[in-house]
């Protein structure tokens, strides 16, 4: 079948090509219609839209996301967790109140503890090596007004205020996923007490045509690094995705997050950063359409050449017979 195909397809393109001569068209003009409809062919296969996956996998001490409106956001806290919330943002504040009257302590020892978190919040997690700590900052935009959530325990909610902090100790495992605008790491300054310690970003892209995908971009991540990621080019947008916090006894928060988006912004200390995203050579060694369309093209401008080759052998040869036959009729 594919010889047969592959026969018809030649039938078709000889066919074309001799009613554009017919019609007054030049070799030269034939020519370079064939080449300008091939480069414009390898030109949308190389620069047409596709779908990217990104894939962030860091180890850090700091991490903070803003959430969407998803039930993924719901969070399984220790019984022993401590939960600290502002009466209200006048209070917190002022500095001139005494704190104790500022802060309530609520300290949950017994039952099931959810905190379901609203969307548009700022959620920080942070270990705290130097008292032992995990901790998970919420903080609400309307700083007087604003609920972060809700604190589920033993069927009953109570509703937070606008900044909470939740207190674990590191002796134990703990899991939260998300689904938000994510910042990894944070800006390397004498005020900053944590930053990303390792980590890589991964691009998966799925080819033109297909459902196959590759990897078209990878990323290594130095320590003090920060990675946000966007929805266009110009980072105008910031891109929602999804992930877990994962936290091991005694050591570093291990993120992983993914998402279709446009472009990961690695900020560097020491240089002007950059923009981790798909490269066209990849695409050359990876995709299949690229690699099928490129190899044909290969293949026909061989068989020119080869061809060309061969009508410089043979075309001496044929004026010497034509000379011979001068010869023979004198």
């Amino acid at each position: 079948m594919s010889v047969l195909k592959n026969s018809a397809m030649r039938m078709f393109m000889v066919t074309r090509v001799k009613n554009l001569r017919g019609r007054g068209w030049t070799r030269k003009s034939v020519i370079f219609l064939i080449l300008s409809g091939m480069v414009a062919a390898l030109a949308y296969v190389l620069f047409a839209d596709r779908v990217n996956i990104y894939t962030v996998s860091a180890r850090t001490d700091v991490m903070s996301i803003v959430t969407a409106d998803s039930t993924i956001n719901q969070w399984r806290i220790p019984n022993d967790a401590t939960v600290l919330s502002g009466i209200t943002g006048e209070a917190l504040m002022d500095p001139e109140q005494n704190p104790a009257e500022q802060m309530e302590l609520v300290d949950y020892k017994t039952g099931e503890n959810f905190i379901i978190v609203n969307p548009g919040i700022q959620v920080t997690f942070f270990v705290n090596h130097a008292n032992s700590e995990f901790v998970i900052t919420l903080e609400h935009p309307d700083f007087a007004n604003g609920s972060v959530g809700y604190l589920e325990r033993d069927l009953g909610r109570q509703e937070l205020g606008s900044y909470v902090d939740v207190i674990m100790d590191q002796s134990r495992q703990l899991l939260f996923p998300f689904m938000g605008e994510v910042v990894i790491g944070d800006d390397v300054s004498t005020s900053v007490a944590a930053t990303l310690l390792s980590g890589n970003i991964r691009i998966i892209e799925q080819e033109l045509f297909g459902d196959v995908r590759y990897v078209s971009g990878e990323f290594e991540l130095d320590q003090g690094d920060r990675v946000t990621l966007h929805n266009d080019i110009e980072r105008n947008t910031n891109a929602v995705l999804r992930g877990f916090v994962r936290y091991e006894p005694n050591d570093s928060m291990y993120i992983t997050t993914h998402g279709e988006t446009t472009v990961a912004r690695v900020e560097r200390l020491g240089s002007a950063g950059y923009d981790a995203k798909t490269s066209l050579w990849k695409r050359f060694g990876n995709d299949p359409v690229v690699m099928a369309l490129t190899s044909l093209y290969a293949i026909i401008f061989l068989m020119l050449e080869f061809t060309v080759m061969l009508r410089s052998l043979f075309a001496p040869k044929k004026e010497q017979i034509k000379a011979e036959e001068v010869v023979v009729e004198r």
